[in-house]
């Protein structure tokens, strides 16, 4: 191993592995001045350590463009595919893509069987834009893996992240699977790639190809049938994974490759029967029965997601996750006791934390404000971490709980230790409003936008105040605007937007905001202030409807209720 392989600190302070012999032949130059330095570090071996020293001491000072520069440049004296791999490395870390495209050419030269070499070669010839380095080694990159089926996903992987460069992806992809015409993995990987870049054509022309040459390879037909599915032919995609052959376990997996793809395209019915599927075809299948849970779930399919979770918990696999689940299905159904007992039992895992302030709110749903606190302080002892969310939630619960002052003074005390938490300044702030110190609520609200200035919530609770609070209605329609841009669907924003209208007299477009707001959302408040555009607009029947129909579900909401006794008394 060349001596600068492992040059460090010891090594620059004359004790360690630097080769010194062509500096310092004799004792003079031990002591030559400084101005000589450049002169003895010509020589070629002298001038390839000079750099790797110089390279080494910009790491110690945390200089990595000079690092990256300086082996760079020490790749004029040596094609050693070590130091071309570790000047790669450095000038990457540099963000320098150009100096690390000059290594990694150097070192992909150097090590024409070395995988990771080749992938840097190619990679950073398409993130610098040169098609002809991309095509140079591309091949060496296919023959460099294990087999041509992974060189070439390989390659389609790294051609597949660059959006504007589609065309350079494509015509190299293209011109490899030219010259190969019967490599199922070429036209496959340019099946892959054209599908990625939405070449549609291209991608089922490929796919067509590799299936033909390779019948068997499912991974060929499942790309058909992606295509299929991005194409509309639906039919068609589920016929061709129902074609395919194999054990259960593989024949459920292509089951669940499918539902993915049908999901992906917005057909949620046909996703949910996939997954139905690959349950039925192996019932053992953990990835399967958890996937149709979540599908179900997400349809609203209460029934068939408990019954999924349930049988994960039972069988141990996805056993905290498939608790959790059950818990939200529980409180779907509002059944808040089971709910609770779902989530007490998840122990471990990424779902621990959500249950227990699950646990909390719905303690505090069924009248027990001291327990659901109790709750939240246990979390906060085994938490302390995420103390900050404990403290929000708590102020939370006892503003809804109609006990402000208590809640000023929990987030008072978290915000002594979290002065510009976003959470906990949105959260005073709301308080704060309760209790009529708009002032104050005010200055909460411009402190989180003094941070973020596009922060949407924050800009939508102050148009709102400002809506209920003041008269200037032109400024807090500016704040609910700029929020609306963040998310133009959000029922809250698309609320405050329509009820600054209707406080500014803009009916129409107040009762339009406010009836994209119901569809999205059955707030009592959107309720009460779209009955008040349509009580305003003369349509009393129409006011009492949607009054009536709010009051059903939430009989206590008081803004409901002082909206209907204001109008109609």
């Amino acid at each position: 191993m060349r001596a600068w392989a492992v040059v460090g600190l010891a090594s620059v302070l004359g004790f360690g592995a630097f080769d010194t012999s062509a500096v310092a032949a004799t004792d003079d130059t031990r002591t030559a001045p400084v101005s000589d330095i450049d002169q003895l570090a010509r020589a070629p071996e002298a001038a390839l350590d000079y750099q790797v020293m110089v390279g080494e001491l910009s790491l110690l000072d945390g200089d990595t463009q000079g690092a990256a520069k300086a082996y760079v440049k020490a790749l004029s004296y040596s094609q050693d595919s070590a130091l071309a791999q570790r000047a790669t490395q450095i000038a990457l870390a540099a963000n320098r893509q150009d100096l690390a495209y000059r290594a990694a050419r150097v070192w992909a030269r150097a090590a024409p069987k070395d995988r990771r070499a080749q992938q840097a070669a190619v990679r950073l010839a398409f993130v610098n834009k040169d098609p002809q380095g991309v095509e140079a080694f591309a091949p060496q990159l296919v023959a460099s893996a294990d087999s041509p089926r992974d060189g070439y996903q390989a390659l389609a992987r790294i051609l597949s992240d660059q959006p504007d460069q589609a065309n350079m992806a494509l015509d190299t992809m293209s011109r490899l699977a030219a010259a190969h015409p019967k490599q199922a993995a070429a036209q496959y990987a340019l099946g892959r790639l054209a599908l990625n870049y939405n070449h549609i054509d291209t991608a089922a022309s490929a796919a067509d190809k590799a299936v033909a040459d390779a019948p068997d390879w499912s991974e060929a037909s499942l790309l058909r049938a992606a295509i299929a599915v991005r194409q509309g032919k639906l039919e068609a995609a589920v016929r061709r994974v129902a074609a395919l052959k194999g054990s259960d376990r593989q024949r459920a997996e292509y089951h669940v490759a499918l539902g993915r793809m049908l999901l992906q395209a917005g057909n949620d019915s046909k996703g949910l029967t996939a997954f139905k599927q690959a349950v039925a075809i192996d019932g053992d299948f953990a990835e399967a029965r958890y996937g149709l849970g979540l599908v179900a779930l997400s349809q609203g399919d209460l029934d068939t997601a408990a019954t999924q979770f349930e049988q994960l918990y039972k069988s141990g696999a996805h056993s905290d996750d498939a608790a959790f689940y059950r818990g939200v299905v529980a409180e779907r159904r509002q059944h808040d006791a089971k709910a609770i007992d779902w989530y007490r039992k998840v122990s471990d895992g990424d779902h621990q934390f959500a249950a227990g302030v699950r646990i909390a709110q719905l303690t505090y749903e069924q009248g027990n404000l001291d327990g659901a606190r109790d709750q939240l302080h246990q979390m906060a002892d085994a938490y302390p971490d995420r103390s900050t969310k404990l403290h929000a939630v708590e102020g939370g619960l006892l503003v809804d709980a109609g006990q402000p002052k208590k809640a000023l003074a929990v987030y008072d005390a978290a915000l002594k230790n979290a002065p510009d938490d976003t959470d906990l300044l949105y959260a005073r702030s709301l308080a704060y409003a309760k209790l009529g110190r708009v002032d104050a609520a005010e200055a909460d609200l411009k402190h989180i936008l003094s941070q973020d200035a596009d922060n949407p919530e924050a800009l939508n609770a102050l148009g709102y105040m400002l809506t209920n609070h003041s008269t200037d209605y032109a400024r807090a329609e500016r704040y609910i605007r700029k929020s609306l841009q963040a998310d133009p669907g959000d029922p809250a924003v698309l609320d405050s937007l329509g009820w600054v209208e209707y406080k500014r007299g803009h009916l129409a477009s107040a009762r339009k905001h406010l009836e994209q707001a119901y569809k999205g959302s059955s707030d009592p408040e959107i309720a009460a202030h779209l009955g008040a555009v349509r009580w305003q607009q003369g349509d009393h029947d129409a006011a009492r409807r949607i009054w009536h129909k709010a009051q059903a579900k939430h009989p206590d909401n008081k803004v409901l209720k002082q909206t209907i006794e204001r109008l109609t008394s």
